[in-house]
C-alpha cells in the first residue's frame, strides 16, 4: 500500500493523471492507466502474501484463547495496601513530610468543609508510604475525629469503596451488601459533622463525574477534613484536588542508607567491605526509586557471597527472579489506551539517561503512524502534543531540569521506564550497540545507536535491517562535531528502503548522494539539524511522503531546491538559525505546510519581498525575524504584516539596518503597529531610531515575556517602564548611547548592559535573584558601596577605567566580590587601572576566571597582560586560560597542599615561560587537560611527570618540548601535535596503552610512526600534512597499513579512509 500510494502521489505531482491521488485510498485500478502491469504483479504478489500472513495469525489468535484476553476488563494485580507503617524505614522524606502534616493541619482559606490533597509520582517512589507516615503522626491523630484508609486500586467499584470506607469508618450491615444507596446514606450520616481525615491510595480514576459523586459522601464533614489521595497520573491530581505533592527520587546519599538498610541487616558492612563497594553500585543502579532499593536489598540480605552481588550488579533489573518491581511498573503501561501504549514503547528506541525534546518525540511517532489526527484539533501535532501530555502525566517521562534559557524543553524516562519500554517493545526498538544479534537485528524496527567517528564498522550490520523504520544517531557527548564515512552514504543507507524517518543531525556532512534520496522514498522524517551541508540535492523533491524537514542551524545553507513545491506532504518545516538561507520565493509553494519555525524574513524596497506578505502567514511557529525594516514605507504597510496574529510565534526579532536618515517619528509609527501577540516570550528591537518606544513595550499583556534585547536603539534616551513585565527575567541592553538612567526593573535573573557610555547613576536595587551581570562599556557608571548579590554566578566587567572596576577603590571591589558568595565565573576585561586581585581571598564555589588586557596587573590570571613575569596559579578554579603573557617566565601553584578543582589548563602565546610548575603530579592531581601552545622556550615537562590523570594532552607551536623525556601517563586518551618543525620520530613504545585518538598536523619532518605498538584502543588516527608518513599511509598499499588497518576510522588530511 506504500508504494501504491507513492506512485499515486507522483502521478500527482508530475500532472500525469490529475484526478487522480487526492487521497490514498483510490482503487488501485483507477491506477492503471499510468502505471506498469509488472507494477501491479509485484503489488498483487506482495498483497496475497500479506494477507496470508494476517489469516494465519487470526487462526493462532483463536486457538491460544487470546480473544478472551483482548476483551476482558483491567484486572487488579496489586497487593491491597494498609495503613500500618515501619517509621524507621523511612528514608529521606522529611521535608514532604512536614509540608503534607502542614497542609493537613490547616484550615481551608476559602473555608471549604473538604481539601483535597494529591499526592503524586511513578510507581515505587513511595507515595503510599508518605501517606502512611503522616496518617499515623502523632500529631494527625489527635487532630481528626475520624480517620479511614482504603485502597482503591483497578478497577473502579463505587460499592467496594463505599463498603471498605463504612467498614473503616462505623460498622458494616451485611444485610445493605451491594445495596449502594443504603452504604452511602449510612457513610454520609457516619461522617456528617465530624472532622476526618481519608485516605484513598493508588487511585487510577480520572472520570469527573465519577469522583463527583464519591465526592457528595463527605461534603457534610466538618471544616479541616482531608482526603488524601495517591496516584501516579497528574489527570486524576487535577481532578480530584489543586494542592498537588509531586515526589522526586531519592538522593545518593539516602539511596545508599536504605540499601544499607535492608541488604546488611544481618551482617555488619564494615566486615563485609567488598559487598558494601559493590552494594553502593547497585543502589546508584536503582536512581533514587525506593521499591527498586528495597527489592534488591532484599534479594540480596540472603547471601555474603561476592560473586551473588555481583550478579545482580551485571543483570539488568527486569530479568532478576521473584521481583516486585516490573509488575508495579506493568500496572501503569497497562493502564494505558493503545495509541499510548504504541507511542511509550516507541521510546525504547532512546538509551538510558538520554534527554530528548518533545517537539523530535512527537514528529517520530508522526511519521511512524502512530498519532491520530482527531476533529477536535487544528493539527496533528496538537494530537501529539496531547499523547505526550498524557505520558507525563502518567509519570511515565520527566522534565530535566533547564541548564540555559535557550535550551528547549527536555524530558528523560527513569532507568526503571526505559526497562518497562524495552519489555514492552520486544526488540522492536533497540539500539544497536546493545543488540548485535542478526535475528533481533532482522526484526527490529526502530533503532538508535551512539554517534562515533564514520561509523562504518559499526552501521554494517543495518543490511540485515531492510524493514527498519527509524534510524537515529545519538550524539552521546551533546553537540559535539563528527564525520560520517561516505561508505555509510553511499553503500549502507540507500538499502534502508523501508525507512519512515531519518536522522543525520550534527554529522558534518557537506554534500548528501544524489542517489540516496532516490532510494529512501518513503521518507516521512528527515532531520539534517546542526550539519555543514551546502545545499540539498534535488533528489529530495521526490520524497513526496515526506512530513517534517529538519534544517536548524545548517548555517552554511544558501537556498533550497527549485522543486521544493513537489513535497506535498511537507507539514513542519525548521529553519531556525540558517542565516544564510533565502526562504521568500519558496513559502508560497508549500501548499501543505502547517508549522514553518525560524524564518527569517529580508524585507525589500523593490521587487522583492513586502512585509504586507507576511499578512497572510498564520503558521509561524517558534522564533520569527523580520529584517531591513527600514524599506517599510509607512504604518499603514506595517499593520498589513498582522503580527498580533501570529499567535505561535515565541520570539520576534525585528532589525533595523544602519541609516544615517533621520525617520524617528516614523519608525515609531510603525514599530507601534508591529505589535506582537501577547503569547511572545522573547523580543528583540535592534537598530530601532525612534527617540521614545512605543506603548505596549511597557504594557501589561505581554505577561508572558521572558527575555527583552535591545540593541543600537541609538536615539532613546530612556527605557520603557520594564517593571510592567512580571516574567521578565533575562534582559539585555546594548548600544543605546543617549540611555542615561536604568529606569524600573523587574526581578531579573541575566542582566546585560552593553556600550551605554553616558550611563550614570547607580545598579537597581532589586538585583537579589541575579544570577548573570555583564556590564561593558559603561565607564560613567561609578557605584558607591556593594551591592546585595547573594545568588550572582557570574559576573563580567568589561572597559572600566576605575582602579576598583566599578568602585572609585580597589579595596570596595574586593569586598563586592566577597560578598558574593555563589560566583563561580569572573571576567574582568580591559580595565587598565586595576592593578591587584587577591585570589586567596575569592569565594571557594569559583570555577573560571578570565582576566584580560589590564596592563597594571602584576598578579593574576591574565590574558594580555605584558608585564606579568610570574603567575600563581588560583585555587578553587576549574579551567584556567593563561594567554598572551609574553614576559611570564614562571608559572606555579598557589598553595602547597594539593588543588582537587582544577580539570583544564590552557597556556598560549607566553614566548618566555620555560617550565611549567613543580610538582605538578602530586599538586594538581585532577588536571585532565592539558593544551601548550607556542611556548617556544618551553622546553620539559616538570619532574616528577605530568598528572596521571591527564585524559588530553594538546601541543602546539613547542618547538623543543617535543624532544624532552618520555612520559607514563597511563590515563592519556587523546594527544594532538601540531606545528612542531623539529619533530623526526615518536618513542616506539612510548603511546599509553590508554590511547583512543592520536592526531598530528603540520609536522613535515616527521619520518615514522610506532605502528607496530599502537596500542589496541586507538580509534581514531588523523595524520595531515606530514609530507613524509603520506605514502606509508595510503589506503591498502602503503606499508604502514597492514598495521593501522584495524583502527576504526584513519584520516588523512580530510580523506577518510
Amino acid at each position: 500500500m506504500e508504494d501504491v500510494n507513492y506512485e499515486a502521489l507522483r502521478l500527482k505531482v508530475e500532472g500525469q493523471h490529475q484526478n487522480l491521488a487526492e487521497t490514498s485510498n483510490r482503487q488501485v485500478s483507477d491506477l492503471g492507466l499510468s502505471l506498469s502491469d509488472d507494477f501491479f504483479l509485484n503489488i498483487k504478489e506482495k498483497l496475497e502474501e500479506t494477507i496470508e500472513t494476517l489469516e494465519v495469525l487470526e487462526n493462532q489468535i483463536g486457538r491460544l484463547g487470546l480473544k478472551e484476553h483482548f476483551d476482558s476488563d483491567k484486572q487488579e494485580t496489586r497487593r491491597p495496601s494498609t495503613s500500618l507503617v515501619d517509621e524507621s524505614d523511612i528514608f529521606g522524606r522529611r521535608d514532604e513530610i512536614e509540608k503534607l502534616i502542614e497542609l493537613l493541619l490547616s484550615e481551608d482559606a476559602n473555608g471549604k468543609n473538604i481539601t483535597v490533597l494529591p499526592i503524586v509520582g511513578m510507581a515505587g517512589i513511595g507515595k503510599t508510604t508518605l501517606a502512611k507516615a503522616v496518617y499515623n503522626d502523632e500529631k494527625v491523630r489527635d487532630h481528626f475525629g475520624l480517620k479511614a484508609w482504603i485502597c482503591v486500586s483497578e478497577p473502579y467499584d463505587v460499592v467496594k469503596i463505599t463498603k471498605v470506607l463504612l467498614q473503616e469508618i462505623s460498622s458494616f450491615d451485611s444485610m445493605f451488601n451491594n445495596n449502594l444507596n443504603k452504604l452511602q446514606i449510612r457513610v454520609k450520616e457516619s461522617l456528617k459533622g465530624k472532622r476526618f481525615l481519608i485516605v484513598l491510595d493508588d487511585v487510577w480514576n480520572d472520570n469527573y463525574s465519577e469522583w463527583d459523586e464519591l465526592r457528595s459522601l463527605f461534603v457534610q464533614g466538618d471544616i479541616g477534613s482531608k482526603i488524601i489521595v495517591t496516584t501516579r497520573k497528574e489527570s486524576v491530581a487535577l481532578t480530584m484536588g489543586n494542592k498537588q505533592i509531586s515526589m522526586d527520587i531519592l538522593s545518593s546519599e539516602v539511596s545508599w542508607s536504605l540499601f544499607e538498610r535492608h541488604a546488611f541487616e544481618n551482617m555488619n558492612p564494615k566486615k563485609h567491605l567488598e559487598l558494601q563497594e559493590i552494594g553502593k553500585q547497585i543502589a546508584a543502579k536503582c536512581k533514587g526509586l525506593p521499591l527498586a532499593l528495597k527489592t534488591l536489598a532484599g534479594m540480596l540480605r540472603t547471601t555474603s557471597e561476592v560473586e551473588g552481588w555481583k550478579r545482580v550488579l551485571r543483570s539488568e533489573i527486569w530479568e532478576l527472579p521473584d521481583n516486585d518491581i516490573v509488575p508495579a511498573l506493568m500496572l501503569s503501561y497497562n493502564d494505558l489506551p493503545l495509541h499510548l501504549k504504541r507511542c511509550f514503547s516507541y521510546c525504547a528506541i532512546f538509551p538510558k539517561d538520554y534527554p530528548f525534546c518533545k517537539e523530535q518525540v512527537i514528529q517520530l511517532w508522526i511519521a511512524n503512524g502512530l498519532v491520530q489526527w482527531l476533529q477536535k484539533y487544528e493539527t496533528i501535532e496538537e494530537s501529539g502534543n496531547q499523547y505526550f501530555f498524557e505520558l507525563r502525566s502518567r509519570s511515565l517521562f520527566e522534565m530535566v531540569p533547564e541548564s540555559s534559557k535557550r535550551n528547549p524543553e527536555k524530558f528523560l524516562m527513569h532507568d526503571l521506564v526505559n526497562d518497562l519500554a524495552q519489555i514492552a517493545s520486544s526488540n522492536l526498538c533497540i539500539g544497536l550497540e546493545e543488540n548485535q544479534d542478526s535475528h533481533i537485528l532482522e526484526r527490529s524496527r526502530h533503532m538508535s545507536y551512539s554517534m562515533g567517528f564514520g561509523d562504518f564498522e559499526k552501521l554494517k550490520p543495518l543490511n540485515k535491517s531492510e524493514q527498519l523504520r527509524t534510524l537515529l544517531p545519538i550524539d552521546s557527548k551533546l553537540y559535539s562535531s563528527l564525520f560520517l564515512s561516505e561508505r555509510v552514504l553511499q553503500n549502507v543507507l540507500p538499502r534502508l528502503a523501508s525507512s519512515r524517518a531519518l536522522s543525520l543531525s550534527h554529522y558534518q556532512i557537506k554534500e548528501l548522494p544524489y542517489v540516496l534520496f532516490i532510494k529512501l522514498k518513503l521518507l516521512r522524517y528527515l532531520d539534517l539539524s546542526w550539519t555543514k551541508i551546502k545545499e540539498l540535492p534535488d533528489s529530495i523533491c521526490v520524497l513526496y511522503n515526506l512530513e517534517t524537514l529538519f534544517l536548524s542551524y545548517c548555517c552554511d545553507l544558501k537556498e533550497l531546491p527549485l522543486q521544493m513545491e513537489n513535497l506535498i506532504n511537507l507539514r513542519y518545516l525548521d529553519i531556525s538559525g540558517t542565516s544564510l538561507l533565502n526562504i521568500s520565493l519558496h513559502l508560497s509553494k508549500l501548499k501543505s505546510l502547517h508549522v514553518l519555525l525560524g524564518a527569517k524574513f529580508l524585507l525589500s524596497s523593490s521587487s522583492g519581498l513586502r512585509i504586507r506578505e507576511l499578512g497572510e502567514l498564520y503558521n509561524l511557529y517558534g522564533s520569527l525575524s523580520i529584517l531591513e525594516l527600514q524599506n517599510v514605507v509607512d504604518r499603514r504597510e506595517a499593520l498589513k504584516a498582522n503580527m498580533r496574529e501570529k499567535k505561535h510565534a515565541e520570539m520576534l526579532s525585528l532589525e533595523w539596518s544602519v541609516s544615517t536618515a533621520d525617520n524617528s517619528q516614523n519608525e515609531r509609527e510603525i514599530l507601534v503597529e508591529l505589535q506582537p501577540n501577547i503569547n511572545i516570550k522573547e523580543l528583540q528591537i535592534t537598530g530601532y531610531r525612534g527617540t521614545r518606544f512605543p506603548n505596549w513595550l511597557a504594557d501589561h499583556s505581554l505577561l508572558m515575556l521572558v527575555q527583552l534585547s535591545l540593541s543600537n536603539c541609538k536615539g532613546c534616551d530612556s527605557l520603557p517602564a520594564l517593571g510592567q513585565f512580571p516574567s521578565l527575567k533575562f534582559l539585555s541592553i546594548r548600544g543605546m548611547r543617549n540611555h542615561r538612567g536604568n529606569g524600573e526593573f523587574p526581578a531579573l535573573h541575566d542582566l546585560s548592559i552593553e556600550d551605554c557610555p553616558k550611563l550614570v547613576g547607580k545598579l537597581p536595587e532589586n538585583l537579589c535573584r541575579l544570577t548573570s551581570l555583564t556590564i561593558s562599556g559603561c565607564p560613567e557608571l561609578i557605584l558607591e558601596t556593594p551591592i546585595q548579590l547573594s545568588n550572582l554566578k557570574k559576573f563580567e566587567v568589561v572597559g572600566s577605567p576605575k582602579p576598583g572596576v566599578l568602585f572609585y577603590h580597589a579595596e570596595l571591589f574586593t569586598s563586592q566580590l566577597l560578598g558574593i558568595k555563589q560566583i563561580d565565573e569572573l571576567s574582568i576585561t580591559d580595565c587598565s587601572s586595576l592593578t591587584s586581585l587577591p585570589f586567596s581571598g575569592l569565594p571557594n564555589t569559583l570555577k573560571k576566571v578570565e582576566i584580560s588586557c589590564c596592563g597594571k596587573l602584576t598578579l593574576a590570571t591574565v590574558d594580555e597582560c605584558q608585564s606579568l613575569t610570574k603567575l600563581f596559579i588560583p585555587a578553587g578554579t576549574e579551567n584556567i586560560r593563561i594567554f598572551g603573557c609574553g614576559n611570564l617566565e614562571i608559572l606555579s601553584v598557589a598553595c602547597v597542599t594539593p588543588m582537587m578543582a582544577l580539570r583544564g589548563l590552557s597556556i598560549g602565546n607566553c614566548e618566555k615561560l620555560k617550565s611549567l610548575p613543580e610538582q605538578m603530579q602530586e599538586l594538581l592531581p585532577s588536571l585532565n587537560e592539558l593544551y601548550l601552545t607556542y611556548c617556544p622556550e618551553l622546553e620539559s615537562f616538570p619532574e616528577g611527570g605530568l598528572p596521571l590523570n591527564l585524559q588530553v594532552l594538546g601541543i602546539y607551536y613547542c618547538r623543543k618540548l617535543v624532544k624532552g623525556r618520555k612520559e607514563s601517563l597511563t590515563s592519556l586518551q587523546h594527544l594532538k601535535i601540531s606545528s612542531c618543525n623539529q619533530l623526526q620520530s615518536l618513542p616506539e613504545s612510548g603511546l599509553p596503552s590508554s590511547l583512543s585518538e592520536l592526531m598530528i598536523e603540520d609536522c613535515p619532518n616527521l619520518q615514522s610512526l610506532p605502528v607496530k605498538w599502537m596500542p589496541a584502543s586507538l580509534s581514531r588516527l588523523s595524520i595531515s600534512s606530514c609530507p613524509l608518513l603520506k605514502p606509508l599511509l595510503e589506503f591498502d598499499k602503503g606499508e604502514y597499513w597492514p598495521n593501522i588497518a584495524q583502527i576504526p576510522t584513519i584520516d588523512r588530511g580530510w580523506e577518510y579512509l
